[in-house]
């Protein structure tokens, strides 16, 4: 008995012993360059870093300085109202501890993905600012619904360039809705804005012109626009998606575009200057005549490498034989640097869901 309790006294001396080396306890990372830490840290999750605290005692507010909070209220989705109630809760004051304790320093990615209504919207404007003061470069709010809902919470876009700068470099919004006007600031760092079901109201156009980085802009089910015309050139957009939008008509003038993307009813879309595009998926989804307008209605994406359609056809509707026609008789100086097409037509009989 008392080797053993000699043995586990050694391996406790030895343990506690690791963390108060001379060459351990005297570490400290805040010691580390300012640009280096955040990196050692980034390569951790936020669980993780805070589980160091038991190496050493220098290391107990470790996590605070994380570079990335990334919150997520989707994993445990409850049924019942009143654990969906309680749920919510426990997550606004899990967000609200660890950025009251978060140093604000070197921070890059702050990420949310949870079911909040615009009741809640005090809680998430002070996690805006925080944002916005802790210099956040990319910023993700996804305030999922279950059902549509008229009401939203209203993203202050004007809360990004509080600080005087531009900082921001990524945006991506989901089931809020924003407001953009013609004079506002802070977005010429912006490289990638994402709406997804984004209520929009005010200038749109206006928002784009501020974001002179711009480089993929993706747009699904929005709301609020009816046209996206932008008449300045986006200089540096490579990619450009639109998805499911109620409008009217498409025109951009993109210089660099290198891949377009879209999924919808068969309107207009002008892609002006894309003379670098080498990449287009295409699906009209209302139309009968939509293969043939893909081919011959969008000159601009003549030039491509890669063409990706796809299309909704129904074989008894004699339209079919006329779209093929319009396909094969093409003008000859079209699709002449196309090296890859994938073509897919599904067939629609009537009364066929």
């Amino acid at each position: 008995m008392e080797d053993e309790a000699t043995t586990k006294r050694r391996r406790t001396e030895g343990h506690s012993g690791l963390s108060d080396e001379p060459g351990l306890s005297s570490f400290h990372m805040e010691d580390l360059p300012e640009d280096i830490r955040p990196i050692i840290l980034s390569l951790l999750s936020l669980k993780e870093v805070a589980r160091t605290s038991i190496v050493s005692r220098n290391w107990t507010k470790l996590w605070t300085h994380h570079p990335n909070l990334c919150f997520d209220g989707t994993k445990d989705r409850s049924t019942d109202e009143d654990s969906v109630k309680i749920e919510r809760a426990k997550f606004i004051e899990t967000v609200n501890s660890i950025i009251q304790q978060h140093s604000g320093t070197g921070f890059n990615k702050f990420s949310i993905r949870c079911g909040l209504q615009p009741k809640s919207s005090d809680h998430l404007n002070r996690w805006i600012y925080f944002c916005t003061a802790a210099k956040a470069k990319i910023i993700d709010i996804n305030l999922w619904s279950r059902r549509i809902t008229k009401r939203v919470y209203h993203f202050p876009l004007d809360a990004l360039c509080a600080q005087g700068g531009p900082l921001i470099e990524s945006l991506f919004l989901k089931d809020v809705s924003i407001k953009p006007h013609s004079d506002i600031c802070g977005f010429t760092k912006l490289t990638r804005l994402l709406l997804h079901s984004v209520k929009i109201t005010g200038d749109f156009p206006g928002l784009l012109l501020s974001c002179s980085s711009l480089e993929d802009l993706e747009r699904i089910a929005c709301s609020g626009v009816t046209d996206l015309n932008i008449p300045h050139q986006l200089n540096k957009l490579r990619h450009l998606l639109i998805s499911r939008m109620p409008v009217q008509m498409i025109d951009f003038h993109v210089t660099a575009l290198t891949h377009f993307e879209y999924k919808g009813d068969v309107i207009p879309i002008e892609l002006h200057g894309c003379s670098k595009l080498e990449k287009a998926t295409v699906m009209f989804e209302t139309d009968n005549k939509e293969l043939g307008h893909a081919f011959t209605a969008i000159p601009r994406i003549s030039a491509v490498k890669v063409l990706i359609m796809h299309a909704y056809m129904k074989a008894d509707i004699p339209v079919w034989i006329s779209q093929v026609h319009m396909v094969t008789t093409r003008p000859a100086c079209m699709y002449t640097n196309l090296r890859h097409l994938t073509c897919e037509i599904k067939n629609r009989h009537q009364g066929s869901k």
